[in-house]
């Protein structure tokens, strides 16, 4: 009998419940917990665990394909993109903020291509949609990292570095690698939700093949647009060497710093079933309590929103899926539970 179950992200949260929402998050193929949960008010209490070591530890095991694991920094990511953390600097960036909207002339906000892998404008609410600026070279980018997948000879290598996880790096032949993943559940699915509000930057270029000379094209199409408007356009990014290339070329900017340290946080449901979901779509599984969560798998249809639950224990997987058909019941009635 099949253990398995999938799911839509709405629905993780009766997932948690099964724990009494006191569980701890890992990544299998590392042996690593991420982080402990606790229920704290409305939302989550998150004693985090895992250390940037630890990552560059189950790193190594996968030799020359490391770098298609995860990474501290892809975890850093889905914490700022589901709004657990934020930026350093977020504080003075508000202040920042209320000089620019003092100002005479129109200002907007350009939003560099790690920007939107963080989610930035959806997650923060720090400025409107509307005064943003979505250069083409920055979709460009996110476009390209789109459709690469796993060969059954890359997922065969990963099987043979941890042979313990076979079974679980199976699932993973023919679907979306890490980068083509974070681009379109990240990075995708915050420009199309800006596109139709933001102004959509056209610089006349084609995107090239390193992100030094997109950064010069992105920057240089900025310029342009103060020259040829009656606007102060100023970048938004995390990347010190764009800053630097503003700096250069005489371009408005505002330079985030990520978290140095994670620390403990109190999260809101919402923010914290977001990093639930985008840990398991950018890590492609993850491990909530004794159950496999996973957001690549064999058979996975068009819905970037499904996940399939792996559940070790029986008597689990009979209690969730019990619960899950009532809910799913109630809202067919339209009744919320």
């Amino acid at each position: 009998m099949s253990l398995s179950v999938e799911i839509e992200e709405k629905e993780l949260p009766i997932l948690a419940n099964l724990f009494s929402g006191r569980f701890t998050v890992s990544y299998p193929l590392y042996d690593l917990a991420l982080f402990s949960v606790g229920p704290e008010g409305a939302g989550y209490r998150i004693e985090f665990i895992a250390e940037k070591e630890d990552f560059e530890r189950g790193w190594r095991i996968f030799g020359t394909h490391a770098t298609e694991m995860p990474s501290f920094t892809d975890y850093d990511e889905c914490l700022l993109a589901s709004g657990v953390t934020s930026y350093e600097n977020l504080a003075e960036f508000a202040g920042r903020l209320g000089i620019y909207r003092e100002l005479k002339k129109e200002v907007r906000f350009g939003i560099d291509t790690n920007l939107l892998y963080h989610r930035f404008v959806t997650v923060t609410g720090a400025i409107a949609p509307e005064e943003t600026i979505l250069p083409d070279i920055v979709r460009q980018e996110v476009e390209y990292a789109l459709n690469h997948k796993y060969s059954s000879r890359f997922t065969a290598d990963l099987q043979a570095s941890a042979p313990t996880h076979a079974d679980v790096i199976a699932e993973f032949e023919n679907r979306k690698k890490k980068k083509s993943r974070k681009a379109a559940y990240l990075a995708m699915a915050e420009y199309r939700d800006l596109r139709d509000r933001a102004l959509l930057l056209e610089t006349g270029a084609d995107a090239a093949h390193t992100s030094r000379e997109n950064d010069g094209l992105i920057v240089r199409g900025l310029r342009r647009f103060e020259e040829e408007r009656f606007s102060l356009p100023v970048l938004l990014t995390a990347d010190t060497a764009m800053a630097d290339l503003c700096d250069a070329e005489g371009v408005e900017y505002f330079l985030f710093r990520s978290p140095y340290h994670e620390r403990p946080a109190n999260a809101g449901a919402d923010a914290f079933f977001r990093l639930i979901a985008y840990l398991a779509v950018i890590f492609g599984v993850i491990d909530l309590g004794s159950v496999l969560v996973f957001s690549e798998y064999g058979g996975k249809g068009n819905d970037s929103s499904a996940f399939r639950l792996t559940f070790m224990d029986e008597d689990l997987h009979t209690e969730f899926t019990r619960d899950v058909e009532v809910c799913r019941k109630l809202l067919a009635l339209g009744i919320e539970r």
